[in-house]
């Protein structure tokens, strides 16, 4: 089957009978084997022997790359596409086959994103598979070493990774810097920011970047209205948790967006 879509510079397409997709030119090879064989990027990822189970919208495996058969090293995060909000229930994985299917717009914004200078792991291949008039995808990700989601870390038991202060200014900083750079990202919330300690202090992340729009940088409204969605978002895992944020770590949070009085 014709790849339905172009693609940028380093990535390769890759045609099955039931499936297409794209991978990174060194991944390729890998990609066509899986989708050659009627596999699912996340079914493969499923049976891989050292998979760790990731938390969040969608399923999603942190795997090894296959370096045995063909010499890709690292780690890996395979995360299947899932419906969010009204369309969760009815549709649950299924995505009308209209437009840029979700894996090549998250790799377009991926590209963009990070030519902005925002830190998002490189994306290493998709797929999507066709269904009548919908289709269902999934996407693989470079894992980020020693990672680590803004919920997870805030609201787990046992979460040593960072102090609540620490990492709080750190997301407020990285949504500073979306609204900075033009980047809008309508569902951010504490599973899409994954901070990541470093000998220089803290890296923050911005992951699943399928619904991400890179325009021009705006003087306000989006970085508000981002801060604002994942305040709600922190407000609700305190909640589940039992554990709810301190007024110094909301504090944080608005220190390192600089907006301090943002309501909480």
């Amino acid at each position: 089957m014709p790849l339905p879509v172009s693609l940028p510079e380093g990535y390769r397409g890759v045609a099955a009978p039931r499936a297409w997709g794209f991978a990174a030119d060194a991944a390729s090879a890998w990609l066509g084997e899986v989708l050659g064989a009627g596999e699912t990027l996340h079914a493969w990822a499923a049976r891989q022997p050292a998979r760790t189970p990731l938390t969040g919208r969608g399923r999603a495996w942190a795997v090894g790359a296959p370096a045995e058969r063909h010499g890709l090293v690292g780690r890996w995060v395979v995360r299947h596409y899932q419906r969010g909000g009204l369309m969760a229930h009815p549709l649950r994985d299924r995505y009308l086959a209209i437009g840029t299917p979700r894996p090549v717009r998250e790799l377009g914004a991926s590209l963009e994103v990070s030519r902005r200078g925002i830190p998002t792991p490189p994306v290493v291949a998709g797929a999507v598979y066709p269904s009548g008039i919908f289709y269902r995808a999934d996407l693989v990700t470079e894992e980020i070493a020693g990672g680590r989601d803004l919920a997870e870390i805030l609201f787990e038991a046992g979460s040593v990774v960072l102090g609540a202060a620490e990492a709080l200014a750190a997301a407020g900083a990285l949504v500073r810097r979306l609204d900075d750079t033009g980047v809008f990202h309508p569902d951010l919330n504490a599973k899409n920011v994954v901070l990541q300690p470093t000998s220089g202090g803290v890296r923050a992340c911005l992951v699943d970047l399928d619904r991400c729009r890179a325009g021009a940088p705006a003087t306000a409204g989006p970085g508000r209205a981002m801060l604002a969605r994942l305040v709600r978002s922190l407000r609700k895992h305190g909640a589940r948790s039992g554990r709810p944020l301190a007024p110094a770590s909301w504090d944080a949070l608005h220190e390192g967006f600089g907006a301090r009085g943002v309501a909480t």
